[in-house]
C-alpha cells in the first residue's frame, strides 16, 4: 500500500470518528418495551420499563397519552399480566440482577404491591385462569414446576413437572419438554397437555423425535394449539386439535416462523416471519389460506422469543380489530405501536427515544453481506458503515459477536453499535453458521463446531470487507456478550495476530470449569461437544487460558454482579494467566445487575460505553486513555460473589443483601 493512500485513510478515519458521535448518556436512557400485556376491557397497556432507572411495571392507554409508573420497587419488575376482570396485574421481580423471581400483586389502578410467593428459589411465568387461579413455574419443588395459587389464601398445590400456559376454559395446561436422551445437537423438543389438576400428560407431538415442536399457544375455545415446528427444515407454523391430535401445518416454506398468536374470535392467527433479519406481522386464516403481511415498517415488529436478542412481542387487542405490537429499528428504539389486523398505518402509543436522539437521519441501517464460506456453505452478516464512507476509505472495524448457542443479530435497535459507528468505525456482525434464521441445518451446523467454523466464516467476512477497501485490517478489534463473549475470547485465541483489542462482556475463557456450571452443561455439549474428558482437543484450543503466552490481545471484561452463567470465576482464571504473561487485561463488575447487557439499568450502560469507547479508542485508533483507572472507578465498591456457590447465594439471599 503507498504511503500516500496510508495518509488518507487515517485523515478520513480520524475525520469520521471526530463528526459528531452519538451522546452516550442519550443512548443510555434511550431503554425500549418487549414484555406487554392488554387489559381485558383493552383500555390499557401494562408494559415493562427501565425508563425510571431500573425495570418497573407502567401503563398507558391503548388510545394513547402520558404512561403512569405503577411499581417502584428496589429491584426489577417484570413480565406483567392483567388478571382476568381487569383489577389486578401480577408481575414477576428479583432483587440485585439474580434473576432469582418472586411474584408480586398490583392494583391496576395503582397502590402497594402484594408478595404472592416468598422462598429462595425462583417463580415466574404467571397466567390466570378465568376464574381468577394463578398458574405459574417453580422451584420450589427443587425441580421446574407447574403450580396454581389461590390469590385469595396464598394457598399453593402442584399440578406437575415442566410449567405450562392454562388453557382459555381453565381444564387443560400445554407445555413443552424434551426428553429426548442426551441431545446434544438441540434437535428436540415436544408439545404435551394434562389436565390443569395434574395427572398424566399427554404427548401431541408424536413421531417428530428430531424435530424442534415449541412456543403452544391456545386457541380461544381451548381445542386448538398453534405452534412452530422445524419438522420440514425451517421455523414453520403449525395447528393441533388437542381432542384428536390432528396437525396441520399452515405454511410450509424455506422462511422461519415465530410467536403464534389467535385472534380472540379464533378465525385467524397472526405470527411474525424473518424475511432477512427484518421481521414482519404476518396474519393466516386458522383453517389454512393464504398469508397476508401486516406491518410495512422495516425492522423488528414483534419480536421473535425463539431467536435470541430478536425483542419484542405482540398481541390482539379484545376488540379483534386491531393487533398491539413493539416495533424497533436501527433508528428507533423498541416501543408500542397499534395498528389494524388487516394491515394498514400504524400508530405509536408510547415513545422512549431520548430527545436528542429522534432525528432518523442520526442513524445507519446496515447492509446484508451474503459470501460462500470455506467449504463453500452461503453464510451472511450485517455490515453498518459510517456515513458518508465509501470503499477505499479503510474504516477501523469491529466484530460485533451475536448472543445464545444459536441466536442471531436481527435488524434493530442497538445503542452500542450505533455509537461505533458514529465514532468511524464499520461494524460487522456476522449471522455465522450456527444462527437462526437460515433453517435447521444451518443452525446445527456448528454442532460441536463453536468457535471454530463460526468464526472461520467471520474471518472470512471481514477479509471480503478489506480486500474491497471498506476495512483497514490492521485496526480491527472485536466485542460481543454472552455466547458472544465466548466468540471474542476465542477468536482472539485462534487468530491473536487480527485484533488490537477486544471487549468480552460476560463471556468464557475456560470451557471446562464453565463446563460445571449447571446451567452450562448443554451448552458446552452443543457447541463444543461432550465432556471436557471426553474431547479435550476442543476444549484445550477454545479456551483462551491455555493460551495466553501467544496470545497478547489487550482484553476488557465487563461482567455483572448476579450473573450465574458468566462468573467472575472466568475472569479470575485468565488474569491470573494475563498477569504471569504480561498480558494487558482488565475488568469491570457491574453491581445489581444479571447476566445480559439489555437487562442492565441506563447507568450501567452507560458506564460500559464509556469503558468501552476508551478501550478501543486506545488500542484501535491511538488516541491515549487510562483505562485501567475508569475501569478501577467503574468497579468500586462492587461485592464480588465468588464461586461456584454463586447459585446457592442468589437463592438464599434472593438479592436481598
Amino acid at each position: 500500500m503507498h504511503v500516500r493512500t496510508i495518509l488518507m485513510s487515517c485523515l478520513l478515519a480520524g475525520a469520521l470518528a471526530q463528526s459528531s458521535p452519538l451522546p452516550i448518556d442519550a443512548l443510555a436512557r434511550t431503554v425500549w418495551i418487549e414484555e406487554f400485556d392488554i387489559s381485558p376491557d383493552g383500555k390499557l397497556i401494562a408494559f415493562k420499563s427501565a425508563k425510571a432507572g431500573t425495570y418497573d411495571i407502567w401503563t398507558v392507554p391503548t388510545a394513547g397519552g402520558a404512561p403512569t409508573q405503577l411499581t417502584r420497587m428496589p429491584g426489577r419488575e417484570m413480565n406483567p399480566h392483567f388478571s382476568p376482570d381487569g383489577s389486578h396485574i401480577v408481575f414477576e421481580a428479583d432483587f440485585g440482577g439474580t434473576n432469582v423471581r418472586d411474584l408480586y400483586l398490583v392494583p391496576t389502578g395503582g397502590g402497594e404491591p402484594q408478595r404472592l410467593t416468598d422462598h429462595p428459589l425462583d417463580d415466574r411465568d404467571p397466567s390466570w385462569s378465568p376464574d381468577g387461579a394463578l398458574y405459574f413455574t417453580t422451584q420450589m419443588f427443587w425441580d421446574r414446576s407447574l403450580v396454581v395459587m389461590d390469590v385469595s389464601t396464598r394457598e399453593i398445590q402442584r399440578v406437575g413437572p415442566g410449567g405450562g400456559t392454562v388453557s382459555p376454559d381453565g381444564k387443560m395446561v400445554v407445555f413443552t419438554a424434551n426428553r429426548k436422551p442426551k441431545d446434544d445437537d438441540q434437535s428436540n423438543r415436544d408439545i404435551y397437555v394434562m389436565s390443569a389438576s395434574g395427572g398424566e400428560a399427554r404427548l401431541l407431538t408424536p413421531d417428530t423425535f428430531d424435530a424442534l415442536d415449541a412456543a403452544p399457544v391456545w386457541s380461544p375455545d381451548s381445542r386448538k394449539v398453534a405452534f412452530i415446528s422445524d419438522r420440514n427444515g425451517w421455523n414453520n407454523l403449525g395447528v393441533i386439535d388437542v381432542v384428536t391430535g390432528e396437525t396441520h401445518m399452515l405454511l410450509e416454506e424455506p422462511v422461519e416462523h415465530s410467536e403464534p398468536r389467535w385472534s380472540p374470535d379464533g378465525k385467524w392467527i397472526s405470527f411474525t416471519k424473518n424475511l432477512d433479519y427484518h421481521y414482519h406481522l404476518f396474519r393466516i386464516p386458522a383453517d389454512g389460506g393464504a398469508a397476508d403481511r401486516i406491518t410495512t415498517m422495516d425492522g423488528v415488529n414483534g419480536g421473535s422469543s425463539a431467536t435470541g436478542q430478536t425483542r419484542g412481542n405482540h398481541r390482539w387487542h379484545p376488540n379483534g380489530r386491531e393487533i398491539v405490537t413493539t416495533h424497533s429499528d436501527p433508528s428507533r428504539t423498541g416501543d408500542l405501536w397499534i395498528l389494524p389486523a388487516a394491515g394498514g398505518a400504524a400508530r405509536q402509543i408510547t415513545n422512549h427515544q431520548a430527545e436528542a436522539l429522534r432525528d432518523p437521519e442520526l442513524f445507519v441501517w446496515p447492509e446484508l453481506m451474503e459470501y460462500r464460506s470455506f467449504d463453500g456453505l452461503e453464510v451472511a452478516g450485517l455490515v453498518y458503515k459510517p456515513k458518508g464512507s465509501h470503499a477505499g476509505d479503510e474504516l477501523p472495524a469491529l466484530f460485533f459477536f451475536r448472543a445464545n448457542s444459536n441466536g442471531q443479530h436481527p435488524v434493530q435497535w442497538h445503542p452500542y453499535v450505533q455509537y461505533f459507528v458514529s465514532r468511524g468505525y464499520l461494524v460487522f456482525a456476522p449471522n455465522f453458521r450456527g444462527s437462526t434464521g437460515r433453517g435447521k441445518a444451518y443452525r446445527q451446523a456448528v454442532h460441536t463446531h463453536g468457535g471454530d467454523h463460526d468464526l472461520r466464516d467471520a474471518f472470512l467476512g471481514m477479509d471480503r470487507l478489506a480486500a474491497d477497501g471498506w476495512v483497514d485490517p490492521d485496526r480491527v478489534g472485536a466485542f460481543g456478550g454472552s455466547t458472544g463473549g465466548f466468540f471474542t475470547t476465542s477468536a482472539v485465541t485462534k487468530d491473536p495476530e487480527r485484533f488490537k483489542a477486544g471487549v468480552v462482556w460476560y463471556g468464557s475463557t475456560d470451557l471446562v470449569t464453565l463446563s460445571t456450571y449447571g446451567s452450562m452443561e448443554g451448552w458446552n455439549r452443543y457447541l463444543i461437544g461432550k465432556t471436557p474428558l471426553e474431547n479435550p482437543e476442543n476444549y484445550y484450543s477454545r479456551s483462551i487460558i491455555y493460551h495466553a503466552a501467544r496470545v497478547t490481545t489487550p482484553l476488557l471484561f465487563l461482567y455483572a454482579q448476579g450473573d450465574a452463567a458468566a462468573r467472575f470465576q472466568q475472569i479470575e482464571q485468565y488474569g491470573v494467566q494475563a498477569l504471569i504473561h504480561g498480558n494487558w487485561f482488565d475488568w469491570v463488575v457491574y453491581g445489581a445487575e444479571p447476566h445480559g447487557w439489555y437487562h442492565w439499568r441506563p447507568d450501567s450502560v452507560e458506564k460500559s460505553l464509556i469503558a468501552m469507547d476508551q478501550m478501543f479508542d486506545t488500542f484501535i485508533l491511538g488516541n491515549e486513555h487510562d483505562v485501567k483507572a475508569t475501569a478501577r472507578s467503574q468497579r468500586e465498591g462492587v461485592e464480588l460473589r465468588r464461586n461456584p456457590t454463586i447459585d446457592l447465594w442468589n437463592s438464599l439471599v434472593n438479592g436481598r443483601r
